[in-house]
């Protein structure tokens, strides 16, 4: 999560989602202005025919073309309004074709027309085109003429819509029979051109009324009132009861009647409440101001502990909106900084970025949290401000949930199992450590104690003078030590003696390639004995053959069978190149097993907590067989 997402993002932490996580007298404030509010709503939810009546007063717009307050005088509802469309029987030339449009939909009517007026196209002479019979041509031309002008597609349509609409509007008890009966005398009479539109125009303007009072009412949700709207809430709700007068004409209805009447009644019923309601609102409105300031010092002290040179600001911006920013510690709220990804370092931002996942988190009362890595980027100071405030006993936090920390860096363990961090700081959240190693595809967990984590120093120390090791194991921890210990080691005569040995001499070599001065050889091995006993250069080399090696490999552990396999490839001159070559990986992991050059101060007991993947493991043990290594 970047910070300037984040950023963006506050508004929903610090604000609603807050509302999720806030005490309970926040919680019942917000109950109680829901539950005034949704008396007016439930209406429409409870009422299934309200609810056909919204979805079914829309078609009539669609029919006549009804845009800004006037139905359309152009295209198909033009030419319906001049007369066409219907009204057949009004021409005497178009009795011949009364079985075609008498008592049949305007629907069947239409595609009638079409066929006839592609067949006048078709004419050529005095013959029928589809008979051959002879015409007059007198009496067709008319015809013609006639059924060009009244059988047009596009008012047929119109015209279906239309009278499909007011039917089911009728039936439906929507609209009333009688309201309607002169409309219908006009339709398809040139002559009734202006009340034909009067009657459609009307019906339009009661439809857009009726349907916008209902839009208004079902959209007046619960929590939908804003604080600009405290002030005249009791005009919003005036402007929700239904005027029975402007729907006198069409609407006049026993249905519509009851629907007004039950709307009324619940509106002024809602309104008795409206001082409680503003009480409420002033309440909830407090309620989330304290909510946001809190939560802003909140952050702001853990930039301050964190080392942030920046102060966050949030500000409401009605009541369900905030902006929010960050400034320079001294300066003034004006002077927010344009684009913070800019001016903070990547660990500043995943810091920030943190904490704020925290308040989201506790906002959605989460029961699980899973942090993947989360501080290993981070500087001391940081690693601190952030631990310490993810887990603060006195705000809000992730104190005493269940959070599930993955890491690939030891330093949380070592700071948190044994430093003792959360004991040192006043942290009562429990913590617990496990080691997580792929075995053959199975996730095996072991748990880390205190005690499991050794002091280097102290521990290949340990290793090496432990005579029930394998001698390959004690010889490399003995080189690792001394690397530790001695600044300049490999100058020492110790360190001379295990290099040979490791390289698998059985005469021991300076750095010249000639053979090691004899005092040197000695002085060595004196030294030596004080790690691994009393035992001889040869006899050390005994345990470090080619058969040796190979039996450790295929009996021991994982952390002994990775230091044998390299101790075995220097044996075998340019296996390991190869092996570099072929396996970088692989031959990465097994060099710093062998060197220190990779190990903290601190590190976990490898016996116990030794991994290497199990795919790099196969690969070096094909490897070997490949090779015929025997």
């Amino acid at each position: 999560m970047s910070l300037d997402s984040t950023v963006e993002r506050t508004e929903a932490i610090a604000c609603s989602a807050e509302l999720r996580a806030a005490p309970a007298n926040h919680l019942a404030l917000t109950l109680a202005i829901a539950n005034l509010l949704s008396d007016l709503q439930g209406i429409f939810q409870q009422s299934e025919s309200i609810r056909k009546l919204q979805e079914f007063l829309p078609k009539y717009f669609d029919a006549v073309k009804y845009s800004d307050g006037a139905i359309s005088k152009k295209g198909g509802v033009g030419e319906f309004i001049k007369g066409n469309g219907g009204g057949f029987d009004n021409y005497d030339e178009l009795e011949a074709y009364r079985p075609f449009y008498h008592n049949r939909d305007l629907i069947s009517v239409s595609k009638w027309a079409k066929w006839r007026n592609d067949g006048i196209k078709q004419m050529n002479g005095e013959s029928c085109p589809f008979c051959t019979h002879g015409l007059e041509m007198k009496k067709i031309e008319n015809q013609n003429k006639t059924i060009s002008k009244v059988f047009k597609n596009s008012a047929l349509s119109t015209a279906n819509a239309v009278l499909e609409y007011i039917q089911e509007d009728v039936r439906l008890g929507y609209i009333t029979n009688d309201s309607v009966e002169a409309m219908g005398s006009y339709i398809g009479n040139s002559s009734k051109e202006d009340s034909l539109f009067a009657e459609l125009q009307q019906l339009a303007i009661e439809t857009d009324y009726l349907n916008k009072k209902i839009e208004k009412i079902r959209n007046f949700r619960p929590l939908n009132v804003t604080h600009d709207q405290l002030s005249n809430i009791e005009a919003n709700l005036d402007d929700m009861i239904i005027d029975e007068r402007q729907l006198l004409k069409f609407y006049a209805t026993e249905f519509v009647s009851k629907m007004i009447m039950e709307i009324k009644e619940k509106v002024l019923a809602l309104k008795e409440n409206t001082g409680k309601l503003k009480g409420l609102f002033v309440q909830h409105e407090q309620k989330i101001g304290k909510l946001i300031q809190d939560r802003k010092d909140d952050i702001n002290h853990f930039l301050s502990l964190a080392g942030f040179p920046y102060k966050f600001i949030i500000k409401t911006n009605g009541e369900n909106q905030a902006v929010s920013y960050l400034i320079p510690v001294e300066a003034k709220d004006e002077n927010r900084i344009p684009e913070p990804e800019k001016h903070l370092s990547w660990g500043e931002k995943n810091a920030f970025s943190l904490v704020m996942f925290m308040f989201e988190a506790i906002s959605d009362n989460a029961d699980l949290i899973v942090l993947d890595d989360p501080i290993t980027s981070f500087d001391k100071d940081k690693k601190f401000a952030v631990v310490r405030r993810l887990f603060d006993n006195q705000r809000a936090s992730f104190r005493d949930k269940t959070v599930i920390m993955l890491t690939h860096d030891l330093q949380p363990i070592i700071d948190y199992v044994y430093g003792g961090f959360f004991n040192r700081f006043g942290l009562t959240t429990p913590v617990k450590a496990q080691w997580l190693q792929n075995e053959n595809g199975l996730i095996k967990e072991y748990d880390i104690q205190s005690t499991d984590l050794l002091n280097t120093v102290e521990l290949t120390k340990k290793i090496a003078q432990d005579n029930s090791r394998e001698m390959a194991v004690r010889v490399v921890n003995l080189r690792k030590h001394l690397e530790i210990i001695k600044p300049n080691f490999s100058e020492t005569p110790l360190y001379e003696v295990l290099s040979n040995l490791i390289h698998g001499r059985d005469i021991a070599l300076s750095n010249t390639g000639e053979a090691l001065d004899a005092d040197i050889l000695s002085s060595g091995c004196e030294e030596m004995k004080t790690y691994l006993g009393d035992l001889s250069y040869s006899d050390v080399l005994h345990e470090l053959t080619i058969d040796k090696l190979i039996e450790i490999i295929k009996s021991t552990d994982t952390y002994g069978k990775i230091i044998s396999i390299r101790l075995l490839f220097e044996r075998y001159d340019g296996l390991l190149s190869k092996l570099r070559k072929k396996y970088p990986a692989a031959c990465k992991y097994i060099n710093e097993t062998n060197h220190v050059e990779n190990d903290y101060i601190f590190q976990l007991d490898p016996f116990k907590y030794f991994s290497i993947p199990q795919f790099y493991v196969e690969q070096l043990e094909a490897f070997i067989s490949l090779e015929k290594v025997t």
